[in-house]
């Protein structure tokens, strides 16, 4: 294994948990690819396979192979994993979004969650329940919400509902809203961890139950990480009772120097910055990359660099070498 000797041994001193997502047609790859993910990390999760669309692509069919597959594998290695995610504006299957009624919506969307929950029961650590909920530019669009169908259908009150049913679902999974661009500077960027705030407390001024707040951190190489908002944010969410984690962590270079030397710098300079700001107030509770080599990666299809580089954008490259700045990931995780 390819940089092998260097993970048991700190992974039996790492304090905050390092996990990965895996995407499940790649679990019939290569048994040199899977050990990356036995070896180094302590949760392997699902990238795609529990999202709405996949899990009931019909009304009549439910397709819980793929997920299970990687939570099994998760489990019988001794590791933890969790869920990702019950309500998304980029998962929701023609099927549903034909459906005009409300009433009907909501009974749809609670069953959903209410099954595929119960059917996870005692597997998993928890869940993002509600993802990418906040508008992209609140500021520009003049909206707290992205618009969506269950927010076109249902409201706002399709996140109450959401976390209520999982809630019901599986009372001790720990529930977590999860978005992105929560980590930079600038008004947009503090606009949208204001909003996050907003619904954590009206949540808890209903009584419903969240635990958690998942920042994604997909890291710009273009983009400043604002350290002492990113440290406000998480004091904020502690004083509400709320963890913080990370849920997506990989780094999208498509504007840094074009060479495998510079592109890493760059990336390892803006993890570190990024992890220094998560800790300065106190650990993080997980941090979790998407996916762990350069080999696999949406990067490559959806951001790739203009100039025809290849990407770097995981801590591991495509020969699955672990890179320098995995080195800053372990050495951070490892000083709670």
């Amino acid at each position: 294994m390819p940089g092998g000797a260097a993970g048991p041994a700190r992974a039996a001193t790492q304090r905050v948990p390092f996990g990965a997502a895996i995407q499940s047609e790649l679990m019939n790859g290569g048994p040199t690819y899977r050990q990356l993910f036995v070896e180094h990390c302590d949760l392997v999760m699902p990238m795609n396979a529990l999202k709405f669309n996949l899990l009931r692509p019909t009304q009549d069919i439910w397709d819980f192979e793929p997920a299970d597959k990687v939570v099994d594998f998760a489990l019988s290695n001794g590791k933890t994993s969790r869920g990702t995610c019950h309500v998304w504006w980029g998962a929701t299957p023609d099927w549903v979004e034909a459906i005009e009624s409300p009433s009907e919506a909501e009974r749809v969307l609670v069953e959903h969650i209410e099954r595929v929950g119960d059917r996870y029961k005692g597997k998993l650590l928890g869940w993002d329940v509600v993802n990418e909920v906040v508008a992209n530019d609140p500021i520009y669009e003049n909206r707290s919400l992205r618009d969506t169908y269950w927010l076109r259908t249902l409201g706002p009150r399709h996140i109450p509902i959401a976390f209520k049913a999982a809630a019901n679902a599986d009372p001790k999974a720990e529930l977590a809203l999860n978005e992105y661009d929560l980590e930079y500077e600038g008004p947009h960027y503090d606009e949208r961890r204001t909003i996050v705030l907003s619904i954590v407390r009206q949540l808890q001024d209903a009584n419903v139950k969240i635990d958690a707040i998942g920042m994604q951190g997909h890291l710009y190489a273009d983009k400043v990480i604002d350290v002492d908002a990113i440290d406000r944010f998480h004091r904020d969410l502690d004083a509400l009772g709320v963890k913080l984690l990370v849920t997506e962590l990989d780094v999208i270079d498509w504007k840094s120097e074009p060479a495998p030397q510079s592109q890493d710098k760059t990336a390892g300079a803006l993890v570190k910055r990024f992890l220094d700001a998560l800790f300065t107030h106190k650990p993080p509770e997980m941090v979790i990359a998407w996916g762990l080599t350069d080999r696999y990666s949406w990067i490559n299809d959806v951001m790739p660099r203009p100039d025809g580089i290849e990407s770097r954008p995981l801590p591991f490259d495509r020969e699955l070498r672990p890179k320098p700045w995995f080195d800053v990931i372990r050495e951070r995780l490892a000083v709670a």
